[in-house]
């Protein structure tokens, strides 16, 4: 910028279409605006002191438009629908045995079909669930140690760095081709699906990991993530409970789910293309939306390759090993019909908590790409140190097999 105060923002980039802020005005330690020239969004630039990392990364803070007030209607609504869910269930519940409805729950206490409160509730046409555990999910796989995978771990410092957000306590290798950001108590941990270091580039990965540490950086995965979670089990335990959702009771459960899940549709919506925005503004255009593309191709086929593998077949490779020699032998025609497939798809499935994947790639392919790769182009295994051990070990998690005992090993002759 210049001592006008009238220039470019070098470095900094649209939000909105990557192109190179100018026109910034304002002083020195104070909130500055920029235009962009090529979609005439006008961008607030706060003052950077104190975050390190923060200018480098070539973000700007688009001042709050007035669709934001709006998601922020929704957030509190969807807050103040949870405790509404619990109190009115709770009161109804006692209505409903004072006026009559002990007799149903006597009897099924006879029968010993009732064990606690849930099964009380559900006796009386309600839904009580659970909606977290206090336990981390064991189930998410081994945690990675630094010494397991350096390169991966310095990369998440770096993406954390550019966000202004502390990396997770937890790196885990989960089972299946997916990526995501979990959070119990004070705890945080990115998961990260072993079958995508196998497809993935490591451009590509480090876009997925912007992409969910940008979660975490705006609190997706805490605050907002806990109305997704009580839509998700309300939704659950709706369906579990099925024709015994009835009464005055069922009905409040299901016009609850049914207002939950219109309010926390644009709030997931737009979750999602914030972090699409920041992935892309840091991994580049390309690197994000072939990431997108390439996990979009290969959840369903991982899925397949599931039904058709038998781990009873003492000849046949582990399942990662098995994974990668049939993805490595596909032809490129049909890798490429599957790409054409995944970008044709607008309307097959409906996913209340994703945008359109055309409508993503077509937001992330108008960020520019960054001009020094540094090995983004090479395999996303070389994060891993040794990726043949951990395909080993979560085959033997995976299908309850017993521990490879270390072999004792004789001189020829003994």
């Amino acid at each position: 910028m210049d001592r006008a105060g009238v220039g470019t923002a070098r470095g900094l980039l649209c939000p909105e279409c990557a192109t190179e802020l100018e026109g910034a005005r304002g002083g020195a330690g104070a909130a500055t605006v920029a235009r962009c020239s090529r979609c005439g969004v006008l961008v607030r630039l706060d003052d950077c002191g104190g975050r390190p990392g923060h200018e480098a990364m070539g973000l700007a803070h688009r001042s709050p438009p007035l669709s934001s007030l709006r998601l922020a209607w929704h957030n509190w609504m969807l807050r103040i629908f949870e405790r509404l869910y619990w109190l009115v269930t709770f009161a109804g519940t006692i209505v409903c045995l004072t006026a009559g409805g002990i007799i149903p729950v006597i009897h099924g206490w006879l029968s010993n079909q009732i064990d606690n409160w849930s099964d009380l509730v559900a006796a009386l046409g309600g839904v009580w669930f659970r909606v977290e555990s206090q336990n981390p999910d064991s189930d998410l796989g081994p945690v990675l140690a630094r010494v397991d995978a350096p390169q991966l771990f310095t990369t998440i410092e770096a993406v954390g760095r550019r966000l202004g957000v502390k990396p997770p306590g937890q790196v885990r290798l989960t089972y299946l081709p997916c990526c995501g950001v979990v959070a119990w108590g004070r705890s945080r941990a990115l998961i990260i699906g072993l079958p995508l270091f196998r497809v993935l580039t490591q451009g590509e990965l480090r876009a997925i990991v912007a992409h969910e540490l940008a979660h975490l950086a705006r609190g997706d995965a805490t605050r907002a993530a806990r109305s997704a979670r009580f839509v998700e089990a309300l939704e659950q335990a709706v369906e579990r409970n099925g024709p015994r959702v009835r009464g005055p009771l069922g009905a409040w459960a299901r016009y609850c789910l049914r207002e939950t899940s219109r309010l926390i549709e644009p709030v997931a919506r737009s979750q999602e293309a914030r972090a699409d925005r920041f992935a892309a503004a840091i991994a580049g255009g390309s690197a994000a939306s072939s990431a997108l593309v390439k996990v979009a191709i290969i959840q369903p086929l991982f899925r397949e390759l599931l039904e058709a593998y038998d781990p009873n077949d003492a000849g046949a490779l582990n399942l990662y090993a098995f994974f990668r020699a049939f993805w490595y032998r596909l032809p490129s025609e049909v890798h490429t019909a599957m790409r054409l497939s995944v970008l044709t798809r607008r309307h097959d499935t409906f996913d209340p908590a994703h945008p359109p994947l055309p409508d993503r790639i077509a937001a992330l392919q108008s960020y520019s790409d960054p001009v020094n790769l540094n090995g983004d182009g090479y395999p996303a295994t070389t994060f891993l140190g040794d990726p043949e051990i951990f395909e080993q070990m979560l085959h033997n998690r995976l299908f309850g097999l017993p521990p490879v005992e270390p072999s004792i090993f004789h001189k020829a002759g003994t």
